[in-house]
Order: C-alpha cells, then structure tokens, then sequence
C-alpha cells in the first residue's frame, strides 16, 4: 500500500531512509502545522494501523514552498508499507526506488536499519551488504535481517535489540527539479 509522504531535511551521510530530521518546519512555523500535523499525520501513537505520513499535496507544497524559502535542503519520500492506513492515491511523480528500511511507524521513525548496522552497534549485523542510500535492496535480505534480529531480541531482550512497532517500508524518493511543485 502506497501510503504517503515524509519530508526530510537532507543530511549528508550513507543512511536516507525514514529516520531522520523529518517535518523540520513544525517547530519554526507551528501556527502553519502543528495543528494539522497532529490531526492529520502523527496519528501511530494511538492507531497501530496507521503510518505517520502525509496525504495532502497542498500541506506537502506548503512545506517545499517554505523549505525553498529558508535555503533548507530537503528531500521528499514517498512510503509503501503493509499498513492501511493512510492511503495515497493517483501517485503521478517521478520517484526513484532507494530501498528498504525497517523502522518505527512515526514519531522518531527509528530505524533498526540505521541503528543496529549502519552504526556498526551490534556485531551479528555487520555482515549485511547495504545500498548506497543503506537501505537493503531487496526484500528477501532485509526479512532475514529481521529474522535474525527477532532471535537475538529473544536472546537477550530488550537490552541489545531496540523493541516497538516497526514496520517494513519501501522507499521512493521523489525526484524534484528546482522549479518543480509535487
């Protein structure tokens, strides 16, 4: 299911999946999104079926309009996930698959991907050969890295394998030209 978008501010460095600087602009313009953002995206906390993305493409043109505005490099993803809800529709947009990423429904949007092998943090995970974006590139690789993780979780708790409801997300970035409105 195609389930929406998350703006990102563009950091530099090898991981671009979910986790991240996401919706930078809440905090510096809270009278443009705090109130939607909390009506309409940051829903997971109580709705385990829901994904924090965004639906609507005049809050997403709001956001890029502004980003531009204050020179902040962002980057615009586009999330497929098993989850129903939210549900984007008529995607028309130039979009580049990046990967796969296995992270929290929102909030933070921690992601074991970035947490557990890109910072090298856990020793069992340094053999998985990730992207250039380090993101897994197939499904197959990433659900034995979740098979994996799932044993060692048993293994030893919560004290070395981070637990919540994660979710697989397939990721596009979509692709903007300077002058392009989504």
């Amino acid at each position: 299911m195609i389930n929406g978008i998350i703006i990102q501010r563009n950091q530099i460095g090898r991981y671009k999946g979910v986790e991240g600087d996401n919706w930078y602009l809440n905090d510096k313009y809270p009278e443009l999104f705090e109130e939607y953002f909390c009506e309409n995206i940051e829903k997971s906390w109580y709705d385990s079926d829901y994904v924090d993305v965004c639906t609507d493409i005049h809050f997403v043109e709001k956001y890029i309009e502004l980003s531009r505005l204050n020179h902040i490099k962002f980057r615009v993803l586009l999330c497929e996930t098993e989850k129903e809800k939210p549900n984007i529709q008529n995607v028309v947009w130039n979009t580049r698959f990046i990967g796969y990423d296995y992270a929290y429904l929102g909030g933070s949007y921690y992601s074991a991907v970035l947490n557990d092998i890109c910072s090298g943090r856990i020793e069992q995970f340094k053999d998985y050969i990730l992207n250039s974006n380090g993101l897994f590139d197939n499904i197959t690789d990433l659900k034995d890295f979740i098979s994996k993780r799932e044993h060692y979780k048993r293994q030893y708790g919560n004290q070395l394998i981070e637990e919540g409801d994660f979710v697989i997300y397939k990721l596009y970035e979509i692709v903007l030209d300077e002058g392009d409105i989504v």
